[in-house]
């Protein structure tokens, strides 16, 4: 399990940068506005999602390197 936690780390990391085109289309849908228009305001209200889906991704990616490297630090020589 400790060896698959970084693709849920990566799958969370990847939905805040999704999940504003799933709600944008919906919006579009049930209401009148565009997919850039709503683009725009999810970014302004809810620019640390962005942040937070970074750090994630970012922790994924170190975690499987970490895994690919049998757990030891790559820098130690």
């Amino acid at each position: 399990m400790k060896k698959q936690s970084w693709k849920i780390l990566l799958g969370l990391g990847i939905v805040p940068f999704v999940l504003p085109f799933v709600l944008g289309l919906y919006h579009m849908w049930i209401e009148s506005w565009t997919m850039a228009d709503w683009l725009v305001l999810y970014s302004f209200l809810y620019w640390w999602t962005y942040l937070a889906g970074l750090v994630l991704v970012v922790l994924a990616v170190v975690l499987k390197k970490r895994a690919g490297a049998g757990g030891k630090r790559t820098f130690e020589k």
